[in-house]
């Protein structure tokens, strides 16, 4: 991937976090706004896919679906809800 692609794929990334609500200084630590920004970013990914059908995002989709679900996990042990899966 060259440069400019990297830039691209980065501004859009940043764009997509700021409408998503990710916190601006995240770092992976699991929260419920990190939680809920991620759920926002795969519903417009789940969106895209649908509207046109274009599978490139799959992967990426499939990677935010894994890491919403360790989100979720680590935020109800901290709020101490029990895990159920």
């Amino acid at each position: 991937m060259s440069v400019p692609n990297i830039e691209a794929l980065a501004s859009a990334w940043a764009r997509i976090a700021e409408e998503a609500t990710l916190p601006p200084d995240y770092e992976g630590t699991a929260s419920p706004q990190a939680h809920r920004a991620c759920e926002a970013i795969q519903a417009r990914i789940r969106d895209h896919i649908v509207a046109t059908n274009d599978m490139r995002l799959f992967g990426l989709l499939h990677l935010l679906g894994q890491a919403s679900l360790r989100l979720r996990k680590v935020v109800n042990c901290q709020h101490g809800h029990r895990d159920h899966s």
